[in-house]
Protein backbone atom coordinates (compact mmCIF):
# COMPACT_ATOMS: atom_id res chain seq x y z
CA UNK A 1 0.00 0.00 0.00
CA UNK A 2 1.44 3.37 -0.95
CA UNK A 3 1.72 6.10 1.66
CA UNK A 4 -0.99 8.18 -0.09
CA UNK A 5 -3.41 5.26 -0.11
CA UNK A 6 -2.63 4.41 3.52
CA UNK A 7 -3.33 7.99 4.60
CA UNK A 8 -6.53 8.13 2.57
CA UNK A 9 -7.68 4.84 4.08
CA UNK A 10 -6.89 6.14 7.57
CA UNK A 11 -8.76 9.41 7.01
CA UNK A 12 -11.81 7.80 5.42
CA UNK A 13 -12.46 6.07 8.73
CA UNK A 14 -12.93 9.44 10.47
CA UNK A 15 -16.41 10.91 10.65
CA UNK A 16 -15.27 14.54 10.45
CA UNK A 17 -13.22 13.91 7.32
CA UNK A 18 -16.06 12.03 5.63
CA UNK A 19 -18.74 14.60 6.49
CA UNK A 20 -16.54 17.50 5.37
CA UNK A 21 -15.57 15.95 2.05
CA UNK A 22 -19.05 14.60 1.32
CA UNK A 23 -20.36 18.13 1.92
CA UNK A 24 -17.75 19.61 -0.44
CA UNK A 25 -18.58 17.06 -3.14
CA UNK A 26 -22.31 17.63 -2.87
CA UNK A 27 -21.94 21.42 -2.66
CA UNK A 28 -19.96 21.38 -5.90
CA UNK A 29 -22.62 19.31 -7.65
CA UNK A 30 -25.40 21.56 -6.36
CA UNK A 31 -23.60 24.74 -7.40
CA UNK A 32 -23.18 23.31 -10.91
CA UNK A 33 -26.79 22.10 -11.10
CA UNK A 34 -28.18 25.46 -9.95
CA UNK A 35 -25.93 27.53 -12.22
CA UNK A 36 -28.44 27.69 -15.09
CA UNK A 37 -30.99 29.21 -12.69
CA UNK A 38 -28.62 31.89 -11.45
CA UNK A 39 -28.81 30.91 -7.79
CA UNK A 40 -26.49 29.31 -5.25
CA UNK A 41 -27.59 26.55 -2.85
CA UNK A 42 -27.96 29.02 0.05
CA UNK A 43 -30.12 31.30 -2.09
CA UNK A 44 -32.29 28.35 -3.11
CA UNK A 45 -32.74 27.57 0.59
CA UNK A 46 -34.05 31.07 1.20
CA UNK A 47 -36.35 30.89 -1.83
CA UNK A 48 -37.61 27.47 -0.68
CA UNK A 49 -38.47 28.71 2.81
CA UNK A 50 -40.37 31.63 1.30
CA UNK A 51 -42.16 29.34 -1.18
CA UNK A 52 -43.21 26.88 1.53
CA UNK A 53 -44.38 29.53 3.97
CA UNK A 54 -47.89 30.85 4.23
CA UNK A 55 -46.77 33.61 6.61
CA UNK A 56 -44.92 36.80 5.84
CA UNK A 57 -41.29 36.63 6.95
CA UNK A 58 -38.89 39.38 7.92
CA UNK A 59 -35.19 39.11 7.09
CA UNK A 60 -34.52 38.39 10.75
CA UNK A 61 -37.02 35.51 10.77
CA UNK A 62 -35.60 34.13 7.53
CA UNK A 63 -32.08 34.29 8.96
CA UNK A 64 -33.16 32.23 11.96
CA UNK A 65 -35.01 29.67 9.81
CA UNK A 66 -32.13 29.05 7.39
CA UNK A 67 -29.35 29.37 9.96
CA UNK A 68 -27.64 32.55 8.74
CA UNK A 69 -26.46 35.54 10.72
CA UNK A 70 -28.25 38.83 10.06
CA UNK A 71 -25.44 40.42 8.04
CA UNK A 72 -25.16 37.41 5.72
CA UNK A 73 -28.93 37.35 5.31
CA UNK A 74 -29.05 41.03 4.35
CA UNK A 75 -26.43 40.41 1.66
CA UNK A 76 -28.24 37.28 0.41
CA UNK A 77 -31.61 39.08 0.21
CA UNK A 78 -29.91 42.03 -1.53
CA UNK A 79 -28.55 39.60 -4.13
CA UNK A 80 -31.91 37.89 -4.60
CA UNK A 81 -33.60 41.27 -4.91
CA UNK A 82 -31.03 42.37 -7.52
CA UNK A 83 -31.87 39.20 -9.48
CA UNK A 84 -35.59 40.07 -9.34
CA UNK A 85 -36.46 36.96 -7.31
CA UNK A 86 -37.64 38.62 -4.08
CA UNK A 87 -38.99 41.98 -2.97
CA UNK A 88 -38.96 43.73 0.37
CA UNK A 89 -42.02 45.65 1.44
CA UNK A 90 -44.05 46.65 4.48
CA UNK A 91 -46.17 43.95 6.03
CA UNK A 92 -49.87 44.16 5.24
CA UNK A 93 -50.52 43.05 8.85
CA UNK A 94 -48.06 45.35 10.64
CA UNK A 95 -46.88 48.50 8.83
CA UNK A 96 -43.86 48.74 11.18
CA UNK A 97 -42.50 45.47 9.85
CA UNK A 98 -40.60 44.86 6.61
CA UNK A 99 -41.04 41.47 4.96
CA UNK A 100 -39.45 39.55 2.10
CA UNK A 101 -41.68 37.96 -0.54
CA UNK A 102 -41.09 35.99 -3.71
CA UNK A 103 -41.72 37.68 -7.04
CA UNK A 104 -43.43 35.65 -9.79
CA UNK A 105 -39.92 35.12 -11.23
CA UNK A 106 -38.79 33.92 -7.81
CA UNK A 107 -41.62 31.40 -7.63
CA UNK A 108 -40.68 30.02 -11.04
CA UNK A 109 -36.95 29.99 -10.29
CA UNK A 110 -37.47 28.22 -6.96
CA UNK A 111 -39.64 25.54 -8.53
CA UNK A 112 -37.26 24.83 -11.43
CA UNK A 113 -34.04 25.11 -9.41
CA UNK A 114 -35.45 22.81 -6.73
CA UNK A 115 -36.03 20.13 -9.38
CA UNK A 116 -32.38 20.48 -10.38
CA UNK A 117 -31.39 20.21 -6.69
CA UNK A 118 -33.36 16.99 -6.28
CA UNK A 119 -31.73 15.49 -9.37
CA UNK A 120 -28.24 16.50 -8.22
CA UNK A 121 -28.86 14.94 -4.81
CA UNK A 122 -30.18 11.75 -6.43
CA UNK A 123 -27.11 11.56 -8.65
CA UNK A 124 -24.82 12.03 -5.65
CA UNK A 125 -26.61 9.32 -3.69
CA UNK A 126 -26.77 6.94 -6.69
CA UNK A 127 -24.05 4.59 -5.32
CA UNK A 128 -26.48 3.79 -2.45
CA UNK A 129 -29.69 1.82 -2.78
CA UNK A 130 -32.88 3.77 -2.06
CA UNK A 131 -33.23 2.49 1.51
CA UNK A 132 -29.60 3.34 2.36
CA UNK A 133 -29.94 6.82 0.85
CA UNK A 134 -33.09 7.47 2.88
CA UNK A 135 -31.43 6.10 6.05
CA UNK A 136 -28.37 8.33 5.53
CA UNK A 137 -30.53 11.41 5.07
CA UNK A 138 -32.68 10.61 8.11
CA UNK A 139 -29.61 9.85 10.25
CA UNK A 140 -28.01 13.17 9.33
CA UNK A 141 -31.32 14.94 10.02
CA UNK A 142 -31.52 13.28 13.45
CA UNK A 143 -27.96 14.34 14.31
CA UNK A 144 -28.54 17.88 13.07
CA UNK A 145 -31.76 18.31 15.06
CA UNK A 146 -30.27 16.74 18.19
CA UNK A 147 -27.37 19.20 18.17
CA UNK A 148 -29.06 22.26 16.61
CA UNK A 149 -29.21 24.15 19.90
CA UNK A 150 -25.74 23.15 21.09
Amino acid sequence: MTDDLAHTTLLTRRLGYLVKHAHLQLAGRLTEALGPYGVHPRELGILSVLAADTEERSQHELARLVGLDRTTMVAAVDELEDKGLVERHRSVHDRRRNVVVLTPEGVSCQREADRARVEAERAYLAPLDEESARALTESLRTLYLAHAGS
